[in-house]
């Protein structure tokens, strides 16, 4: 082979090289650029929170992103100077719900309040109004979050006591369900044997068979009517 011959394989080669190079980088860049799909968004629901002279996190709250989760219950904090009763939460891929029944503050009790959200949209309602040194202040319906109220409560010296009540969260989604099971058939019995009638030749009672015939011996003579 001439040195024209060589080098000609030589870059023949190279260029074949540079061409699997080439289709390498682009599998990867195809593989790479490819959007991965979105996770389902989380749901969530919170009873209250507590912020200020007295402190309570989030409480009770629950979460879930696909099947629906509960929780609940009384809740208060450790003086005991906030307390929240008839607490309900849900939350599901798609749902959430908070609502609680009513919000004590010192002496002061407020109530019902609940926030819902369905498929990315937010609604929320309170009731009780204003009194003293406590104001509740209803949140806003519309987005993908809210909270039905936050209560504040001055208390005097610069210090003040928030609570927030009855918080939502979600995006849009179903919770799954679970199809019903369908009865297995059931099989048809079998029929019953039929029932034999009794031979009352052969198994009948004494008085049921034929009588036998008599045998005349001699000196007897036969009956006659």
């Amino acid at each position: 082979m001439t040195s024209t011959q060589k080098s000609t394989t030589r870059t023949r080669f190279a260029l074949a090289g540079l061409g699997a190079g080439a289709l390498i980088i682009s599998g990867v860049t195809a593989m790479t650029g490819a959007p991965a799909h979105a996770e389902a968004s989380t749901s969530t629901a919170t009873g209250i929170s507590v912020s200020g002279a007295e402190s309570l996190a989030p409480q009770p709250s629950v979460s879930s992103s696909g099947d629906i989760k509960t929780a609940g219950g009384p809740v208060a904090t450790k003086s005991g100077a906030v307390v929240a009763t008839g607490v309900s939460l849900r939350a599901g891929a798609g749902v959430a719900e908070a609502s609680v029944a009513s919000v004590r503050v010192g002496g002061t009790t407020v109530g019902p309040f609940s926030a819902k959200c369905h498929n990315g949209v937010t609604t929320v309602s309170a009731s009780g109004s204003s009194s003293g040194n406590l104001k509740v202040s209803p949140g806003a319906s519309g987005g993908s979050k809210a909270t039905a109220a936050t209560i504040t409560v001055s208390a005097g010296a610069g210090k003040a006591i928030t609570v927030t009540v009855a918080s939502v969260s979600c995006g849009v989604g179903s919770p799954p369900t679970t199809a019903p099971g369908k009865p297995a058939p059931s099989k048809p019995g079998k029929p019953a044997a039929p029932t034999k009638s009794p031979d009352r030749t052969q198994h009948g009672k004494p008085g049921d068979r034929p009588a036998p015939t008599a045998v005349l011996k001699p000196g007897h003579l036969p009956v006659t009517g």
